[in-house]
């Protein structure tokens, strides 16, 4: 790495966001990492390499995905491997205790994973959107791994200490408090410049009890003395919610926050509000009615098998083709017949890509239980899938699709484009086939094929930046998602987005609403629709959750106890033969949206500090040493290169043609060009190993120059 602070770095991600991954530290930070999967690593350039021995001992920049090394041989060789200097896990509440609400140390793989890798590595960076979703335990987790200390290493107290902030104080728990403040400062805690600042703007004398009391320099014999005192209670609560390891540990930015930033003209744009619209679309009563039920008939029947036998893996796999079924009826299909090809050849289990990304949320022993899942085989699921395949041949016209029309030409008559979201790639490929009969080539499509645009009538790949470029200048007018790539896209020129099916999770409509709602969005407002058929499980959960809580017209933040409960809801109750089992496990959702646990949540744990964020904003920085005009024109002229055999022959818009001996290379200096024209073109800048070789012929001796080097 340049500043020659970080060599070894090793990114974990979820498999979902793994190709963002790669393809955006390239692209921001023009770093070539190589990403580790199926067996091999793959670099940003499309070179692949076979790793011998120990695979993460063979590159120092990788990214592999979070779940692949919760198996228990990847655990073995990651560990095994030579230090890190830099770990960053994406998605880090992925790592986490099996039931964080009884409080009991059950770590899952992950979390004792990053444990153990806090003994090889320099620096640990957690990243997550949803750090807390049950229990403020769940944070304890993620911090203890970065590392706490004295009192705060015991996860009971310290969610004992977030708690009781907003409680009556009495003597014992001045005391706690005291303690709990003392050994912050004691392991190294800083006072909140800010806090001080405020403190002593009013009362000093005031303000020097406050942080002499909270210090624990000095023994204090009559605690009721500061019981009376209103005053000092008042702002005490406030100074205790400021100074603990969250502070030094924890950085959190909110739609309050920039906002905040908004207001003080430091953001262009205000964030939008949002609009949000349930579309609850009736199934067609003879054929498509009877065909759901038939569908969830089987998925129950094996599922219940699997719970019977205890095969989770099987288990697992019924409730995929039961999330399919809320997709569309395309997307059933194909999967029903995946899974009876693989009963009838004896290979595979019929597992597409986008379904293994629903292991990102699931327990070690599923994970674990997909490689056996083929080994038994129950004698009538051959003959029940057959019977269905053969309905689903009769399906006729798709009610979703029909309303999925009529909602489109409503829009398109006050907006312009608009990105439909799918879970599924067989979804996504349903609908560009009926969609590009009626809207041409302004349909396209991104998942994790990459872009797609229609041309003489067949579909073919396309870079992320003409997808960017032709969807902001209009050209596109439809964008079709997957959530496995479409991180990444610039898409704050469209305002509307409209959920084709609803995961059981809602983060992850949150998620996909995350790509228009955002910096820089030129709507006002958003409009988002949210398809699902009515009558059906996911509809009656997600119009309680509109309906009760407002779900998805704000970000949630302190819902996310209730919304994290929410697909273990629907798999128990989609499963469920039993009518009045159904009702009990409504009733018990309704307690939850009508009365919400009273918990801390993280935002009195962890508190907004704007002044401090801007202060660190407007800290000058140093100038750097040189421009990516001076690199252009230092090796674009240099005599020394042509010597070397290697040449530069100028092209449009700050793009060049290097020639080595061997091989020719698109490249520029400018980053502006290169975030244009990312895919096709190489930003020869500090990180790329291109300008290495180069800054090496030129650090030859002349003798040796007139042998043409070649750059790889």
């Amino acid at each position: 790495m340049f500043p020659g602070k970080a060599r070894r770095i090793l990114v974990l991600a979820p498999a979902s966001v793994q190709p963002q991954w790669h393809s955006e530290m390239r692209e921001k930070f023009n770093l070539n990492f190589w990403s580790y999967s199926k067996g091999q690593f793959t670099d940003a350039y499309g070179q692949t390499s076979q790793p011998p021995d120990n695979p993460w001992n063979t590159q120092n920049l990788i990214l592999a995905s979070s779940h692949l090394v919760r198996r228990q041989e990847r655990m073995e060789e990651l560990l095994a491997a030579e230090p890190w200097d830099v770990v960053i896990v994406d998605e880090a509440h992925h790592a986490r205790r099996k039931a964080p609400q009884n409080r009991k140390e059950t770590p899952n793989r992950l979390l004792e994973l990053l444990h153990q890798l806090r003994e090889k590595t320099k620096s640990i960076v957690l990243l997550s959107a949803t750090p807390m979703q049950i229990d403020p335990i769940e944070v304890f987790d993620l911090i203890s791994v970065i590392g706490l200390e004295g009192h705060w290493s015991y996860g009971d107290t310290f969610c004992e200490y977030f708690a009781s902030l907003a409680n009556q104080p009495n003597e014992n728990l001045l005391k706690f408090w005291q303690q709990m403040t003392a050994a912050y400062f004691k392991h190294g805690g800083k006072s909140c410049p800010r806090f001080q600042a405020y403190l002593h703007q009013g009362d000093r004398l005031l303000a020097s009890r406050i942080e002499d009391f909270w210090s624990g320099k000095y023994p204090t014999i009559n605690l009721r003395q500061y019981l009376n005192d209103s005053i000092f209670l008042e702002l005490s609560q406030k100074y205790l919610s400021v100074h603990t390891p969250l502070k030094e540990k924890m950085f959190r930015h909110t739609r309050n926050t920039l906002r905040e930033y908004y207001k003080r003209g430091l953001l262009d744009r205000d964030v939008p509000q949002r609009n949000v619209q349930d579309q609850a679309i009736a199934l067609e009563p003879t054929r498509e009615a009877e065909l759901y039920r038939q569908v969830s008939d089987y998925v129950r029947d094996f599922y219940r098998l699997a719970q019977k036998e205890n095969r989770k893996a099987l288990g697992f796999l019924m409730t995929l083709y039961r999330k399919r079924l809320t997709s569309s009826f395309y997307a059933m299909g194909e999967s029903l017949q995946r899974r009876l090809d693989a009963l009838l050849t004896h290979q595979g289990n019929g597992l597409t890509d986008d379904d293994y990304l629903n292991l990102e949320d699931q327990d070690d022993p599923i994970i674990d239980g997909l490689e056996s899942l083929m080994e038994e085989i129950h004698p009538k699921e051959i003959e029940y899938l057959e019977d269905l395949l053969r309905q689903f041949a009769n399906t006729g016209e798709d009610t979703k699709f029909s309303h999925l029309l009529t909602i489109l030409r409503q829009e398109f008559y006050h907006r312009d484009s608009a990105i439909i979201f799918t879970q599924y790639t067989d979804t996504l490929d349903f609908l560009r086939g009926e969609l590009q009969q009626i809207y041409g080539s302004q349909v396209a499509c991104y998942s994790g094929r990459g872009g797609e645009k229609l041309k003489d009538g067949h579909w073919h790949n396309v870079p992320k930046e003409q997808i960017k470029r032709e969807f902001r200048e209009g050209q596109i007018k439809i964008l079709l998602c997957t959530e496995s790539a479409s991180e990444g896209l610039n898409l704050q020129t469209c305002g509307v987005l409209i959920n084709y099916d609803m995961p059981w999770n809602p983060m992850r409509v949150e998620q996909r609403i995350g790509r228009i709602d955002r910096i820089g969005q030129t709507f006002p407002h958003v409009i988002i629709h949210n398809f699902y058929y009515d009558g059906t499980v996911e509809a009656k959960v997600y119009q309680r959750l509109r309906d009760r809580i407002q779900a998805f017209s704000s970000v949630v933040g302190s819902l996310q106890p209730i919304l994290a409960k929410v697909p273990t809801l629907i798999e128990r109750a989609t499963m469920s033969a039993d009518p009045q089992e159904e009702d009990v496990l409504f009733a018990e959702f309704d307690h939850d949206l009508e009365a919400p646990p009273l918990q801390v949540t993280l935002d009195d744990m962890v508190q907004m500090d704007v002044e401090a964020d801007i202060m660190q904003i407007r800290q000058p920085r140093p100038p750097a040493p040189f421009t990516w005009q001076d690199l252009e024109r230092w090796f674009t002229t240099s005599p020394a290169l042509k010597q070397a055999g290697i040449t530069f022959e100028a092209q449009s818009d700050r793009q060049w043609v290097m020639t080595t001996d061997k091989q020719t290379y698109q490249v520029t200096f400018d980053p502006i060009t290169f975030d244009e024209y990312a895919s096709s073109t190489r930003l020869l800048s500090m990180g790329d190993h291109l300008l290495d070789g180069l800054i090496r012929s030129l650090e030859k001796p002349k003798a040796e120059l007139s042998n043409p080097q070649i750059l790889s």
